[in-house]
């Protein structure tokens, strides 16, 4: 079977609109609600009699009439592509077709007589049933019960006048009664709670009340004597029952009033009762689809008004349009239109209600994501909410985005959601302490660090800071006197909480000895030495195996000495055996207002005999 030439249906409603141009040329055209203009044609072949959509309107079955190699059959369209899927034989002539209220199951009412029952699952026939007498000459009728547990089916004789209404269990196909009525029976319409039906009837005309549980003739309510009544179809409040007068007019019936309470002076399409009705609603609830035929095309009728707003006309896209329209979802990627709140803690875990839709049907919503990370969990309330728990992010606004198997949803305003930035806090400091004189590079280790506006160690600003990330941040320390300070952390949300984790010691240190130059001289003293190392600003007292000597501070890095005379009294190099009776190595020391330098070998002097 040939598919549809492709269609903008990426956001519409389409109307699915028999057309029978006779012969083989028999279509299902492809109307664009919104414009009223006819996008493409499915090809079925042999007369096409009837069109249902499924109640999620994914889905299409149009009823081909007929006995050529196209037709008798049940087409099955995949409303998303507007591509026929399977072809299923059905019952000699088939007439009208049923859809259960839950979409599980089709009826198909034939000319032949006979019921050919549908598994729409599987899209294969489970039954076929007897269902009326040989006097009686076709189906004008086909209705489930609103819990899908009854079909109800009527006939008709034109020539002997006797018609019936046969009750039959949904699963069984089993006829649990028949209920004679007299006249022609055209087609029904059941109440939503299922307890009455309405027949229209000829002679006069009329619409015959029928009592579900009983199964009996309640009552009758008199139409205008302007044309013979067609089938009805009930408005989507459920209130109001509508039927063609014979062509010329269309009347409201109030099922609470038993009544009618509107005439339309519309023209529609003249069906003898014996097939689907020519008027239907659209999903909006308040525009009705009223198939005029040739050469007047489809009037669009505003219901609240009843006044023709639009036609959609004969042509070449649209030759003989037939008596039955079903209103279907094209291949619609859903739409976001608002999240509340739409904003919440960058921690995650609240609940966010997310508008829009379509989120039910076909494959329904296969992900909802915010900013590309999917959501905790989420729940589909209905076609047009969900309801989301945010994951956890940084702070910064981001798209939520709703997915099902046709696309996701495009981005805009309407769909962003703020996480909001908390406190810093800060997990580690390395190193965690450093000079006094300032210059120590420390990096600090937390959350929500990436809009950081100020570091400070204690109550002195850090002489620099870079952001690296949202848990990172570098900066330098300022001088500062000896002890241990909070460092904070600044962002636009305030201040991170001081913890342990977040202290910074400063220190004064000691002073190194790098080199003694030289390194030897004689018992007797009186060699010069350069010391050189760092940290010798503030020294007051250089020592020789911790003998005390006059000095000189050239610079924070040398000191000049005059070694003196070796004494016994001195101090043997740390790690020395020396006896100090003869000389030997001695540490040089250098203390400052912090400390002495430690030992090494690097500090050793030798004395040598001479």
């Amino acid at each position: 079977m040939a598919a549809a030439p492709a269609h903008a249906a990426t956001g519409m409603t389409l109307a699915y609109v028999t057309d029978s141009a006779g012969g083989s040329a028999g279509n299902v055209r492809v109307v664009d609600v919104a414009t009223d203009a006819v996008v493409g044609t499915i090809p079925l072949g042999y007369n096409p009699v009837q069109v249902l959509a499924s109640p999620d309107r994914r889905t299409a079955y149009a009823l081909s009439y007929g006995g050529t190699s196209t037709g008798n059959k049940v087409y099955v369209i995949d409303a998303g592509t507007s591509a026929v899927t399977h072809a299923i034989p059905v019952c000699d002539d088939p007439e009208l077709e049923a859809l259960k209220p839950d979409g599980s199951q089709l009826w198909v009412g034939c000319g032949s007589g006979a019921v050919t029952v549908i598994d729409t699952a599987t899209a294969t026939v489970t039954a076929t049933l007897t269902a009326i007498e040989n006097s009686l000459e076709g189906f004008s009728g086909l209705v489930y019960s609103p819990d899908g547990s009854k079909v109800y089916s009527s006939y008709y004789g034109y020539r002997d006048a006797a018609s019936a209404i046969n009750v039959f269990d949904s699963t069984t196909g089993a006829v649990i009664r028949s209920i004679p009525v007299t006249g022609f029976a055209g087609g029904l319409v059941e109440s939503p709670d299922g307890s009455t039906l309405f027949v229209p009837r000829e002679s006069p005309n009329s619409i015959t009340v029928v009592d579900t549980a009983s199964g009996t003739v309640t009552g009758s309510i008199a139409l205008p004597a302007t044309g013979l009544p067609d089938a009805g179809v009930l408005d989507p409040s459920g209130t109001t029952v509508y039927y063609c007068m014979g062509g010329t007019s269309i009347v409201g019936v109030s099922l609470a009033s038993r009544s009618v309470v509107r005439t339309l002076a519309l023209t529609c399409a003249i069906s003898e009762g014996s097939t689907a009705s020519p008027l239907s609603f659209a999903p909006d609830g308040t525009t009705m689809y009223d198939v005029v035929g040739k050469p007047g095309g489809i009037a669009v009728v505003d219901l609240p008004s009843g006044t023709r707003i639009a036609t959609i006309p004969n042509g070449p896209q649209l030759r003989g349009p037939g008596l039955s329209v079903a209103f279907v979802r094209g291949a619609i990627a859903p739409t976001v239109t608002a999240v509340s709140p739409a904003q919440g803690p960058e921690a995650g875990h609240g609940t966010v209600v997310v508008t829009g839709g379509p989120f039910v049907g076909g494959s329904g919503a296969t992900s909802v994501t915010f900013g590309g990370i999917p959501a905790l969990s989420y729940t589909v309330d209905s076609d047009t909410q969900i309801t989301a728990v945010a994951p956890p992010q940084v702070f910064r606004t981001v798209d939520v985005t709703v997915s099902n198997d046709n696309g996701t949803s495009a981005v805009g305003p309407a769909d962003q959601y703020t996480y909001l930035e908390a406190p810093p806090t800060i997990g580690s400091l390395t190193p965690s302490s450093g000079v006094s004189s300032g210059g120590t590079t420390v990096i600090i280790r937390g959350t929500d660090l990436s809009t950081t506006q100020a570091v400070y160690f204690g109550g002195t600003a850090a002489a620099s800071f870079t952001v690296d990330s949202d848990t990172q941040v570098t900066a330098v320390t300022r001088a500062q006197t000896n002890g241990t300070v909070n460092v904070t952390v600044t962002n636009s949300a305030g201040v991170n909480a001081s913890v342990p984790a977040g202290q910074f010691t400063f220190f004064s240190p000691v002073p190194v000895i790098g080199s003694v130059s030289p390194s030897t001289g004689p018992n007797t003293g009186g060699t010069t030495v350069t010391i050189r190392g760092m940290r010798f600003t503030g020294t007051f007292r250089v020592a020789f195996g911790g003998l005390a000597v006059p000095y000189t501070l050239d610079s924070d890095t040398q000191i000049t000495v005059v070694a003196p005379a070796w004494s016994s009294t001195m101090t043997p190099a740390a790690g020395t055996t020396g006896s100090n009776t003869s000389g030997g190595p001695v540490d040089v020391t250098v203390t400052t207002d912090v400390g002495t330098s430690a030992v090494t070998g690097a500090d050793q002097f030798t004395y040598a005999s001479p």
